[in-house]
C-alpha cells in the first residue's frame, strides 16, 4: 500500500485526485495540505511514500517545497496545469511530472513506478540494516577500563549506518590508543571509509607502533590512495600514558577537542588536514598533561552543528557551558547528557547528522 499526501490550493483539485487515487488501488491517502507552508507540518507528521504536489502555490512554490525537504523523503510527483516547470521539476528529482486533467492511464503507469522503486528500496533497507549490524559489531561499545580514568564513548547514528566511529584499545605497557572521527557524506559509503580508517589506524599502531603524527600520515597517505581525494574523515587519534597522565593528540581536521579543568577549558584544535583530503598532508602533535578531575571530551561535528527549528547551530559555547554544569558526573553520564542535549535541541528536525561524543576523566 502506497502512502500518499496530497498538496495543492485547490480543494476541488485535491478532491479529484483522491478519487482518481481511489479508483486505482493499493494506495492510502494518509494527509492533505493547502499550501507548502502546511505541507511541511503534514508530511513531518506522517512520512509519506509519495507526494502528489502542484507547482503554482501562494506563498511557496511546489518545487522549492520539494528542493527543500530533507532526507529521507517521499517521492514527489508533480500535477500541475503548466507544462513550463516540467525542467524545475528534473532539478528536484522528481518521479512524474502529470498535466492535468490527470489521465487515469498515466496515473496508472506512475504508480507502477513508484511500486517498483519502493520495492528496490526496501531491497536497500534490507542491505542497509545488514550493515549497521556489521558496524555495530566492530563498535567497541564499552570503552575498556583505563587504570587511573574513566572513559566512555556513546553514538547516534543519523542513518542505519553512520560516517561516525570510536575506539580505544591497549598498546602495551601503560599506554592506550583513543580514536574518534566523521567520514564524509552519510549512510553506506561514509560507513566502508569509517571501518577502513578505523582498521588502519588498528594496524598502525599495533603493528608498525607508530606515534601518533607519524600514524595519522600514513592512515591519510592510504585513505587518499584508495579514494584520490573524493572521500575523507576527519578524526582525532590520542596516546595516553595511564602512568604519567601524558597524552599526545592529534587533531586531522576535526572539531577542537576540549580539555575541561575547573572553569579553565583549553581547546585543542586541527593539528593537520583531513585523512584523504590531500596526498601528503602534515601533521602535529597536541601535548597535554591530565590533571587530576581533568576532562577530556572530543565529539563529531553533529553536536557543535547541530541545528534547531531556527536554524540556529549548537555550537561550541553551548557545548562548554554543558561540560561546566556537569561536570561532576560520570564520563559515561556525560556522553548520554551530551546526546540527550543534541536531541533536545534538534527539535522536529532529528534528521540530521551523526552524533558521537567520547569522554576522558582523569580520576584522583
Amino acid at each position: 500500500m502506497i502512502r500518499v499526501v496530497l498538496v495543492d490550493d485547490e480543494p476541488p483539485a485535491r478532491v479529484r485526485m483522491r478519487q482518481l487515487l481511489d479508483a486505482a488501488g493499493g494506495v492510502t491517502v494518509v494527509g492533505e495540505a493547502g499550501s507548502a507552508v502546511e505541507a511541511r507540518e503534514v508530511i513531518r507528521a506522517t512520512r509519506p511514500d509519495l507526494l502528489f504536489l502542484d507547482v503554482e502555490m501562494p506563498e511557496v512554490r511546489g518545487t522549492t517545497l520539494a528542493a527543500s525537504l530533507p532526507e529521507p523523503r517521499p517521492y514527489i510527483v508533480f500535477a500541475t496545469a503548466f507544462e513550463s516547470y516540467a525542467l524545475d521539476a528534473i532539478a528536484v528529482d522528481a518521479t512524474d511530472y502529470l498535466l492535468k486533467p490527470v489521465s487515469r492511464v498515466k496515473l496508472a503507469a506512475t504508480l507502477d513506478r513508484v511500486r517498483a522503486r519502493l520495492a528496490r528500496q526496501s531491497d536497500l533497507e534490507r542491505d542497509v540494516e545488514a550493515g549497521s549490524r556489521v558496524q555495530l559489531q566492530m563498535w567497541p561499545g564499552a570503552l575498556p577500563s583505563i587504570p587511573g580514568f574513566d572513559c566512555a564513548a556513546a553514538s547516534l547514528p543519523a542513518r542505519g549506518v553512520g560516517g561516525d566511529f570510536y575506539d580505544a584499545f591497549a598498546l602495551g605497557g601503560p599506554s592506550w590508543a583513543l580514536l574518534l572521527g566523521d567520514a564524509s557524506g552519510k549512510g553506506v559509503a561514509a560507513g566502508l571509509v569509517a571501518s577502513a580508517v578505523q582498521a588502519r589506524v588498528h594496524t598502525a599502531a599495533r603493528l608498525a607502533k607508530l606515534a601518533p603524527a607519524d600514524l595519522m600520515a600514513a592512515v591519510d597517505r592510504d585513505v587518499y590512495a584508495t579514494t584520490d581525494g573524493a572521500r575523507y574523515a576527519t578524526a582525532i587519534y590520542a596516546v595516553l600514558d595511564a602512568e604519567t597522565r601524558h597524552l599526545s593528540l592529534v587533531n586531522a581536521g576535526h572539531p577542537a577537542v576540549m580539555v575541561v579543568n575547573g572553569t579553565s577549558v583549553t581547546r585543542l584544535d586541527a593539528s593537520g588536514p583531513a585523512l584523504g583530503l590531500i596526498e601528503a598532508g602534515h601533521f602535529s602533535s597536541h601535548a597535554v598533561t591530565l590533571a587530576p578531575g581533568a576532562l577530556l571530551v572530543a565529539y563529531t561535528d553533529g553536536v557543535n552543528e547541530a541545528c534547531n527549528e531556527d536554524n540556529a547551530e549548537f555550537g561550541e559555547e553551548r557545548l562548554a557551558s554543558l561540560l561546566a554544569a556537569n561536570d561532576r558526573l560520570p564520563a559515561a553520564g556525560l556522553c548520554s547528557c551530551i546526546l540527550d542535549a543534541v536531541r533536545q535541541y534538534r527539535g522536529n528536525r532529528q534528521d540530521q547528522d551523526d552524533v558521537t561524543a567520547l569522554v576522558v576523566r582523569a580520576l584522583g
